[in-house]
């Protein structure tokens, strides 16, 4: 019997998928799941694959292993690496990896929110394979998911505000961490040198200077954007001197986030150009700079002379 997915249809199937507890049947007369003891009553014989296979049929097969592998690329596609190394730790500890996987979700909510989302779209592709399996069979055309209403994770879980003069030690925890960071990856002498590059960048500020802060809810900044006018007095260019977001926090889209409100708020003040030039802008974070429009004028080259590079 052909039968029309509905979402209902599917929320059913995913519920009866993860049901360990027995073994499930899709009823296409009754629209639901049953237990596969029910499709044998209903029918007054054993189930078989022999049987009337128009009525009932089998779900999509969903095990431990099956859950092991969503997991697994959900750790894959995650663009935060500190947690993204904690979840890899626990996939390969061989024991409690399910138990461990969810202890470490509890304690990042924004990942969490991640993988649930994930999971929930996962979940509904595996069905639709399915369905578009019986599709072929029926001899239909198959038939494409549905178009995702992308949940905005970044605006539920952070608030952005502009810091006021008296605010900007808050945002100062977040440079001292930065400037820590410089030093564990570069040699002492050049990581000095780079950070009073990124300061005479900077400039010192006449109180045009504007601070942009990303705040979880509990109230603590984590992550910043510093932009000013360029040079001090102009009325046409600004520049970003530095974004900045907690490796904890990279890659929920938090930095693109602050972009986007800092050239809303020059755009907004009638100027014409932002420059950024700052040397501790990442490599990584130039693709969201060139999706925003900008356009790459030379870089910042290092060159160590007692190296063998000639």
């Amino acid at each position: 019997m052909e039968f029309e997915l509905t979402p209902e249809i599917t929320n059913d199937i995913i519920f009866a998928m993860e049901d360990q507890s027995g073994h499930f049947l899709y009823d296409s007369e009754g629209c639901l799941c049953v237990p596969a003891n029910e499709a044998d009553e209903a029918w007054g014989e054993e189930f078989s694959d022999s049987n009337d296979d128009q009525r009932f049929y089998e779900i999509p097969l969903w095990d431990s292993v099956s859950g092991f592998r969503m997991m697994d690329r959900f750790v894959a596609q995650l663009r935060n690496p500190v947690v993204r190394e904690e979840l890899r730790d626990a996939l390969s500890s061989g024991h409690g990896v399910f138990r461990s996987f969810k202890n470490i979700l509890k304690a990042w909510p924004e990942i969490e929110r991640q993988w649930f989302l994930f999971k929930d779209r996962y979940m509904h592709a595996v069905v639709l394979e399915w369905y578009n399996g019986l599709r072929d069979s029926w001899g239909l055309e198959r038939i494409g998911p549905e178009p995702e209403e992308t949940e905005d994770i970044v605006s539920q879980d952070f608030s952005f505000l502009e810091l006021q003069a008296d605010d900007a030690g808050s945002a100062d925890v977040l440079l001292a961490s930065f400037a820590r960071e410089i030093a564990a990856e570069y040699p002492a002498e050049l990581a000095n040198a780079l950070m009073h590059l990124w300061q005479r960048i900077r400039g010192t500020d006449d109180g045009s200077e504007r601070i942009l802060a990303a705040e979880t809810a509990d109230g603590e900044i984590v992550g910043v954007s510093i932009s000013s006018p360029f040079p001090e007095g102009s009325f046409l260019t600004a520049q970003l001197s530095i974004i900045l977001v907690f490796p904890e926090y990279r890659g929920m889209g938090i930095g693109k986030e602050l972009l986007e409100r800092t050239v809303q708020l020059w755009a907004v003040k009638g100027y014409r150009w932002l420059v950024c030039a700052s040397p501790l802008v990442p490599v990584t974070f130039a693709p969201v700079l060139q999706r925003a429009g900008f356009q790459e004028i030379g870089h910042v080259s290092v060159l160590d002379l007692t190296a063998d590079s000639m």
